[in-house]
């Protein structure tokens, strides 16, 4: 099933529905709910990234307020203040998971992690290679991240 299956009006309907929905399989459930039209959740992920679809990303924690782990999607900050990375709320096929990083010069790369534990590192200006300082700290966070979502049963 393609976005061609849908109105302009379900699909406005599915934007406003991703302020309130926290999952894909939310989603789903909606689509089947109102518009009768069964998707698998891969299906599912493929409409959204077709349309553009995002959930909302949860507000940065202060920097001095310990907070709980984070959840999927929100920024990360490595913990020494000059490369953060982001999980993506919908992973990439061929992916257990992916987002994108900014190192500490302002250059942004987008990241995933394939089945066998290799990650790709995909930078937006062709040629860009991080500093090691900076390939240390997102190598420390990207772990410090994976980590926390192995213990919470996100991967």
């Amino acid at each position: 099933m393609n976005n061609a299956s849908f109105s302009d009006e379900q699909i406005a309907q599915m934007r406003r529905w991703m302020n309130e929905l926290h999952s894909i399989g939310e989603l789903q459930s909606k689509i089947q709910a109102t518009f009768a039209k069964r998707l698998t959740y891969l299906e599912t992920r493929f409409l959204m990234d077709d349309l553009h679809l995002q959930f909302p990303q949860p507000a940065e924690a202060k920097p001095n307020k310990p907070s709980a782990a984070p959840l999927e999607g929100s920024l990360v900050d490595a913990g020494k203040g000059s490369v953060t990375v982001s999980l993506d709320p919908v992973t990439r096929p061929g992916m257990l998971v992916n987002g994108s990083v900014t190192f500490s010069d302002g250059q942004k790369a987008t990241w995933g992690l394939d089945q066998l534990g290799r990650v790709a590192l995909q930078p937006e200006t062709s040629g860009y290679r991080p500093s090691d300082n900076d390939r240390i700290e997102f190598q420390s966070a990207l772990q410090k991240q994976l980590s926390e979502m192995s213990t919470r049963g996100s991967l």
